[in-house]
């Protein structure tokens, strides 16, 4: 005889909110940061806060960051004074940074589809 387990109550929107904290890593990627960000962003009221690791780029990474720090108050920077040279240390320096209680990683080459914060929260 097959036993059902019961199921958690679906969290409603209103719990969710604000609950996830996107760190976004990024080393020498000006070209592709800004869409990694937005896409963060994008997910809606869900994502307290984008927490930007820029590992100590050369490139014009900052400026991109600090351009869109101006547009969306949730995006925090962190410019790490050199570079770690992987992807490890930025992830935890965004983790020590994360104010929310669920943290999602994305590579500053890469985007979120949407909804994925919120199939985070329900997983």
């Amino acid at each position: 005889m097959e036993r059902t387990l019961p199921q958690p109550p679906a969290p409603n929107q209103a719990s969710r909110a604000a609950q996830v904290s996107v760190v976004v890593i990024g080393y020498n990627d000006a070209a592709h940061v800004a869409d990694a960000v937005r896409s963060a962003l994008a997910q809606g009221p869900v994502v307290r806060e984008v927490v930007a690791v820029d590992d100590c780029s050369t490139d014009g990474s900052p400026g991109v960051l600090a351009a869109l720090t101006r547009a969306d108050p949730r995006l925090r920077v962190i410019r790490r004074a050199t570079n770690s040279g992987g992807c490890g240390t930025p992830r935890n320096d965004g983790i020590d940074a994360a104010a929310a209680p669920y943290v999602m990683f994305l590579d500053s080459d890469d985007v979120l589809p949407p909804g994925a914060a919120d199939a985070l929260l329900a997983a």
